[in-house]
């Protein structure tokens, strides 16, 4: 059906790029977007190009291996393969044998030349490998009724690297002889199978459970891979030889590593086909730009639908992927849209809008669009029910809250407990037949940790405040203990500071507004636009602000141009109606002057008197509205820190709109603080730093964040390449041609007017315009205003337009030494583009002949983000490209060094509940933490959830899962995304639901322990000395079978009956008071 699916965007596909890779078998991409459109094309070039025997996909690291893997899956019915090995120099013998085992079943598939797609990482590709005959040579097959006997299968296994098990609970690469029955688990196989041998011939070959012992289905025929070679001489490219097809994907490699991978390439045979994505084009350098870009969610139902309608008048082709068909076909109906729902692929090409049924059990591929060739691919995941937005922005903040858990294999990590140590994947385990996953982490001295996964919360990614890598803990130490002790001082000093500020703004009483009046609702009316969703939510929480007693405090986040200034329009109209003055501060005078402009053009007509404080006014003219501000003749009051100075004094400021807070100095900022126990203060921005956003989510400051997009507004399209005056000619000459304007930004006064005077010497046909921060007001405006008026083609200007100028008819932006900027200033300034309904565009040019790895990532990380919305994701990764800095305060910087900002944000969290609770910290107790060790198989399994980092994610969320409604969500969300769950996933909710009651009944540990023989189980609590003597009583009369034995509680496992982890769960619940009268009840 899929492949269907990619033959209905034929017609509009890249047909250059495709038709060059038919021709040629070679070709180079930029703009290649997200993992599922990459795996889009590919596919398409694989079914275009029918000769391609194998694929061998390289990518930077194990997570983009993972993505690749699930979206190749996603898009076609292609046979994907990873390498999935273990890098550590200090391996044990059981994981190098593990290694090998991988290996050789990697390299057999490839082999087989079988039309698979084979992912690895780059350094893989850097190893030696058996030669692929050597390899080849030891597959073996068996089919029933062969002639073979057993001592001749034996000598087989043995000379392809089989072990023989001195039981039966063998592992890959291992077998069991037992008469004429052997046990064998190929390397190739997930579960071992049974040969039964007699007469000189294989009788019967069957699959095995070793759990059940149970032999099950027969098989035919049975291929047999080895486990490995001693030799290995071999490149991996030799498996990859003419006919197969090589895929490098923009891979981030350190310089000392990037020669060695450039001679493992040369191993290459010539005629291989190659596809190579890159986010870093040379000038010269002949190559597609594919223009894939992500996909925001939509509000609601209705939201995605007029999205469609838009897109259906503009010509595009759409494909929803979903596994809820009821939630959009009445809703399509009413808005008379026409579509077809696929179910076997058949008449795809006739309808603009196709609706793929996804089975519950099957992952939906990540969506995208393309607004060159005009297709897109939606799933349910971006379509959010209006009911659950609020819902679905909690859960969003919580894992903002915590954004730095996103863990990748060999990142640095911080446990709460034990300290800082090295992700190395995650590990089975099984014990006394019950098989549990666990984070498996390394410390000093080649230790290592296994962390259950309920406990997957207190792993976090370690960010510092440089560049150096941390030092590993030494587990068992108590260095750790020491470290957190001297942080914990610094998180508590902090937190006092916090809530003294906080607790002033709860204790002060403010002016409570009064509701909307009819005036109010006139003047809303003049918004030319229809709000967006996220505009109505937010409008709402503000004036439900203003409505209350205690002054306001919310930060409303949004990116630009997605209707942040109404909001801000709006409360200061009505607290202008309410009585009151309203202050607007801005970073700069051009943003100041844009903001004046559009509040006198909208407020004119209600006789609302609007002034602004900024060097566009002569001394004379401040003199008189500073006069005016004191008397109360000034309504609001627009501009730079100027407001902030002695010598303004209002006569009844009510509010406080602050732009961008975080562009202002250390002293602004403290006049600032002082304003929050005073009136309400309404904060806009479009990218929080990470300090204003921790603050919002302790709950320290409310937070309202707009999503939406304007309707029809297009994701900018974004490309990174090598400075070069044929492409800057190209681009500027191709706006003009569609009437539009271009910036171009230059950030070198002293170099400015020259870099302008080459340009008009390379485009004739356009006219120039500079601006920069060094002309005087009167002139910098006089230009501005000049290039808004049309009269210039090209604004080549310094980073006064990043906050400042507002054009829609602007829609090129060229930034020259992109290299230079940081990610969250690349954000903004791309931000000045794409304003309006054209397609905008945007170059970022790097002149370096060897760009910075940090560098690289920005870069990269601003064409990913190309999406709207994008501005929470950047600043967060801005966070982890640069390390945390003193984003806490220069105080601080050293703490963060030895702790991580992750872990550093939890204790500054931790001290600022303690404190909020009125908790003395001195004597604060630890909260109690129960270890939960239960005989049920917990766990995710492999073929649930088939992408590792989305593996991760479902951990960390379900082990920070604190309450029963929260669990109970994320269970109806991973059942949503990932289709009805398996017994294991199920075992794992369960496991959480007897943590979170046992914690509640303050027990600490809950385990199940043999009695007499391995069949009969108990389980055993341990309490805390906070368990009531009342509520033991309680348990007592409502199950007698329960035994005391000191600070322990027993009980077998038959006592609980048929059903004893419910019954388990009851039986908490009394420990913890909640009783409810009744003798308890055998099964």
């Amino acid at each position: 059906m899929v492949t269907d699916l990619i033959r209905l965007f034929t017609d509009s596909f890249d047909k250059d790029a495709v038709s060059q890779f038919c021709s040629d078998g070679v070709t180079t991409i930029s703009g290649g977007g997200n993992y599922s459109s990459k795996a889009f094309f590919v596919s398409r070039l694989i079914l275009a190009k029918k000769d391609v025997k194998n694929t061998l996909w390289i990518v930077s690291n194990h997570q983009e291996k993972e993505q690749i893997c699930a979206a190749m899956t996603a898009w076609g019915s292609f046979n994907v393969r990873f390498l999935d090995i273990e890098k550590n120099e200090y391996l044990d013998d059981d994981t190098e044998r593990k290694n090998k085992i991988k290996t050789s079943y990697f390299l057999s598939e490839a082999c087989l030349k079988s039309g698979g797609v084979f992912v690895m990482e780059y350094k893989d590709a850097l190893a030696l490998y058996p030669k692929p005959e050597s390899i080849a040579g030891k597959i073996f097959s068996l089919r029933k009724s062969d002639s073979a006997d057993a001592v001749t299968i034996f000598n087989k296994l043995i000379d392809i690297g089989y072990e023989v098990s001195s039981d039966k609970r063998i592992e890959k690469g291992q077998y069991y002889k037992s008469g004429e029955i052997l046990l064998l688990h190929p390397v190739n196989l997930e579960k071992p199978v049974q040969i039964e041998v007699g007469f000189n011939k294989v009788e019967k070959i069957s699959s095995y459970d070793l759990d059940t012992k149970e032999v099950g289905a027969k098989i035919d025929e049975l291929a047999i891979f080895p486990t490995g070679d001693t030799e290995n001489k071999s490149s991996i490219f030799d498996y990859f030889q003419k006919g197969s097809l090589i895929v490098d994907d923009d891979l981030e490699i350190p310089d000392e590593e990037a020669a060695l991978y450039d001679e493992a390439q040369k191993m290459a045979d010539p005629s291989t086909y190659k596809v190579n994505f890159t986010s870093f084009m040379e000038e010269s350098a002949y190559h597609h730009h594919l223009h894939y870009l992500s996909v925001l969610r939509y509000q609601n139902v209705l939201d995605f639908i007029a999205d469609v309608k838009e897109k259906i008048a503009m010509d595009w082709k759409i494909a929803l992927f979903t596994k809820n068909l009821a939630e959009y076909k009445g809703a399509f109906e009413d808005k008379e849209v026409k579509y077809h729902i696929v179910e076997n692929g058949s008449g795809l090409q006739q309808y603009r809008v196709n609706i793929v049924l996804i089975d519950k059990n099957d992952p939906f591929p990540v969506p995208f669009q393309n607004p060159k060739i005009k297709v897109v691919t939606v799933t349910d995941k971006e379509v959010v029910d209006l009911k659950e937005s609020k819902k679905a922005e909690d859960a969003k903040y919580r894992v903002f809250s915590d954004f730095l858990t996103g863990l990748k294999v060999n990142d640095y990590v911080v446990h709460t407990d034990h300290g800082i140590g090295l992700f190395m994947g995650l590990d089975k385990k099984t014990v006394d037949g019950v098989t549990r996953e666990y984070l498996k982490i390394g410390y000093a001295e080649n230790d290592k940790l296994f962390v259950p996964i309920d406990q997957a919360d207190k792993v976090s990614k370690f960010i510092g405040a440089g560049d150096q890598p941390p030092r590993l803990t030494r587990l068992g130490s108590a260095e750790w203990a020491t470290l957190t002790s001297k942080v914990k001082k610094e998180t508590e000093k902090i937190a006092k500071e916090l809530l003294e500020l906080y607790a002033k703004r709860n204790q002060a009483k403010g002016h409570t507004f009064r509701d909307d009046d009819p005036t109010q609702e006139q003047f809303e009316k003049t918004f030319p636009y229809e709000e967006t969703p996220g505009q109505i939510r937010a409008i709402h929480d503000v004036k439900l602000d203003m409505e209350r007693e205690k002054p306001m405090d919310r930060l409303v986040c949004g990116d630009v141009g997605f209707g942040k200034t109404e909001v801000a329009m709006r409360a200061a109209f009505k607290a202008v109606k309410g009585g009151k003055q309203v202050a607007l501060v801005s970073p700069i005078t051009i943003l100041a002057d844009q903001h004046y402009k559009s509040f006198k053009k909208r407020m004119d007509e209600f006789n609302v008197r609007i002034e602004m404080l900024s060097r566009f006014r002569s001394q004379g003219e401040q003199k008189k509205i500073l006069r005016d501000i004191a008397n109360g003749a000034v309504d609001i009051i627009i501009g730079t820190h100027r407001i902030l100075q002695p010598d303004v004094h209002f006569k009844d400021l009510g509010l406080v709109i602050i732009d961008e807070e975080q562009r202002f100095g250390v002293k602004q900022k403290e006049k600032l603080k002082e304003l929050r126990t005073e009136v309400d203060i309404l904060t806009l921005t479009a990218t929080p730093i990470p300090r204003t956003l921790n603050i919002s989510l302790n709950g320290l400051r409310d937070i309202t964040t707009i999503t939406t997009p304007p309707p029809g507004r297009l994701p900018i399209i974004t490309e990174v390449r090598r400075f070069g005056y044929n492409l800057i000619r190209m681009a500027i000459l191709e706006e003009k041609a569609r009437g539009g304007q271009v910036y171009f930004l230059h950030n070198r006064v002293q170099t400015i007017e020259d870099m302008a005077d080459k340009l008009r010497s390379l485009v004739p046909e356009a006219k120039f315009v500079v601006t920069h921060g060094k002309l005087g007001s009167s002139e910098l405006e006089s230009r501005i205003m000049a290039f808004k008026d049309g009269e210039f083609d090209v604004l080549v200007s310094s980073t006064i337009i990043e906050n400042g100028i507002d054009l829609p008819n602007a829609n090129t932006l060229i930034v020259n030494n992109a290299e230079r900027f940081g990610l969250a200033q690349l954000y903004q300034l791309r931000g000045r583009v794409g304003r309006s309904r054209r397609q905008a565009y945007a170059f970022f040019l790097y002149t370096q002949q060897k760009l910075p790895l940090d560098a690289k990532k920005r870069l990269r990380a601003i064409v990913e983000a190309s999406e709207l919305g994008s501005g929470f994701q950047i600043a967060m990764k801005d966070l982890e490209i640069r390390g945390a800095g003193d984003i806490l305060g220069v105080s601080q910087h050293g703490s963060i060094n030895v702790v991580g900002v992750s872990h550093f944000i939890r204790m500054l969290n931790q001290a600022v509940e303690a404190l909020k609770d009125g908790v003395v910290t001195e004597a604060e107790e630890r909260p109690i933490e129960v270890s939960i060790e239960l005989p049920l198989p917990a766990l995710i399994p492999d073929d649930y959830v088939v992408n590792f980092r989305d593996k991760i994610n479902v951990y960390q969320k379900l082990a920070g899962a604190d309450n029963m409604t929260y669990l109970g969500e994320l269970k109806v969300e991973v059942t949503n995304d990932y289709g009805r769950m398996p017994s294991e996933v199920l075992n794992l909710f369960k496991i959480l639901e007897l943590k979170l009651l046992a914690k509640k009944a303050n027990l600490t540990n809950v385990r199940a322990e043999s009695v007499h023989s391995d069949v009969e189980r108990q389980i055993v609590l341990t309490m805390s000395d906070k368990v009531k003597p009342e509520n033991i009583m309680n348990l007592l009369e409502y199950n007698p079978k329960w035994i005391i034995s000191g600070t322990k509680l027993k009980c077998k496992i038959a006592n609980l009956g048929v059903h004893w982890t419910d019954e388990l769960a009851e039986c908490f619940k009394k420990l913890a008071g909640k009783v409810e009268r009744g003798k308890w009840i055998r099964e």
